[in-house]
């Protein structure tokens, strides 16, 4: 199952999305328990209520993990922002060590690169806006080693070499790291069992209720929004740069203004 629709969709929509099949399945179990009173005198001698009770406790262990898987991505990503500052920021300084020519241009490629690394939420709309923004930072980062390139074959090696080495190459690989974090998102078949088993809750709980013949639809209702308002919490965390939870960009954008103000120095 493509769950494409809960990242590329707006926030409220996601939500109302969850929150109506909620409803749903709340609705048609009452509807079929209400059918059933002849046939099912009494839910608790049936079992019923163990059958519900079991299946919320198996909905809140998989609500738990999910959640805690996505807490556990976010920390990740966020890891690996500030993880991409600091490369960012020690090849900078770096490549100061080395001499002109080259040393401002390869700085200012620098710049530019991490600039194009800071996450704006409207290029982040659509998987076109999102392609689109990746071929934009993958095309400043190719322009950082050839200048690299050019750097070295211009000196003499000495024992800032690997240093300056070492450093451009962390900025290299960052990119990829983050990429892959920023990618990094719950399995189609744990979203897929987290709904099934949220939907069969619920429609159970409607469902024991037409057993009765009464159903608080306000306090099931409440239920059901508290309810869709978790998963969508658990599906927002793997939208951190365009859903409601933004993760923080701060240590980039730090490190982007003290390149501008060494760069503006005499």
């Amino acid at each position: 199952m493509d769950f494409g629709v809960f990242y590329d969709s707006p926030v409220w929509a996601v939500f109302l999305l969850i929150f109506l099949v909620n409803l749903l399945a709340l609705e048609v179990g009452f509807r079929v328990g209400l059918k059933q009173q002849e046939r099912w005198h009494d839910v608790d001698a049936e079992g019923g209520n163990l059958v519900l009770t079991s299946m919320l406790a198996l909905l809140g262990l998989m609500l738990a993990f999910t959640f805690s898987a996505g807490i556990d991505r976010s920390d990740k990503r966020k890891a690996a922002a500030i993880d991409e500052a600091n490369a960012l920021g020690t090849a900078f300084l770096r490549t100061s060590l080395v001499e002109e020519p080259g040393r401002t241009a390869l700085q200012n490629e620098l710049l530019d690169y991490a600039r194009t690394r800071i996450v704006v939420r409207e290029r982040m709309d659509s998987r076109e806006e999102r392609q689109a923004f990746v071929q934009e930072t993958l095309g400043a980062q190719a322009k950082i080693w050839p200048t690299a390139q050019t750097i070295l074959r211009q000196r003499e090696a000495d024992v800032t070499t690997p240093l300056f080495l070492r450093a451009i190459n962390d900025v290299l690989d960052q990119q990829t790291i983050r990429l892959e974090a920023a990618l990094d998102r719950h399995p189609p078949q744990v979203l897929s069992m987290l709904i099934l088993i949220a939907v069969a809750s619920l429609a159970v709980a409607g469902f024991n209720a037409g057993i009765r013949g009464i159903m608080s639809r306000w306090r099931m209702t409440i239920f059901a929004a508290v309810l869709a308002g978790v998963m969508y919490i658990i599906v927002d965390l793997d939208r951190p740069y365009s859903g409601f939870i933004q993760m923080t960009q701060v240590s980039l954008e730090l490190a982007i203004s003290d390149m501008e103000l060494a760069l503006e120095k005499p």
